[in-house]
């Protein structure tokens, strides 16, 4: 496991999902980047089969916010790099609560995640899903589906995805 944190951490991403808890899929928390990145590394320590599963399980979350992706990387990750197709069971939630250094929830993981449900209820709802992931999906063999949407980012990337 310290090695895939090693991975997360290399690719400028925190690796306690609880730190993205309840902000929605952004793209100053996860992009296609960031993906790449980790797909690149996986491959080059787990090898073909992990890599090739990691694509499927970006291409199945519905949406890809920084702890759902963190959280669904752990499982494939606990599942030794077996992904099983979720689009019809039960994905992560995209809140996630912190556990003391004891691994246990107390009364500060409580006020957290009490934070977190409140920021997720009450928040714009922000999806960015499909530009974070379309084009590396594609790029890794998943075809995309609808029409073709180009956005530009206040830091001169191009990000395109398919609705």
């Amino acid at each position: 496991m310290e090695k895939l944190k090693e991975i997360i951490r290399n690719n400028q991403m925190s690796t306690r999902p609880e730190y993205y808890s309840g902000r929605g899929a952004t793209l100053s928390d996860l992009n296609g980047n960031i993906l790449e990145g980790i797909y690149q590394s996986i491959l080059k320590e787990y090898g073909k089969d992990a890599a090739k599963n990691f694509v499927k399980m970006v291409a199945d979350i519905k949406v890809l916010s920084a702890t759902t992706f963190l959280e669904e990387l752990y499982m494939l990750f606990g599942a030794n790099w077996k992904y099983i197709n979720k689009r019809k069971e039960r994905q992560a939630s995209g809140i996630s609560i912190p556990k003391n250094e004891n691994g246990e929830y107390d009364e500060n993981s409580a006020m957290s995640g009490m934070l977190g449900i409140m920021s997720a209820m009450f928040s714009t709802g922000r999806d960015d899903t499909q530009a974070i992931k379309s084009f590396f999906v594609s790029r890794h063999g998943s075809k995309p589906k609808g029409k073709k949407i180009m956005m530009m980012d206040t830091n001169g990337g191009c990000y395109t995805w398919y609705e």
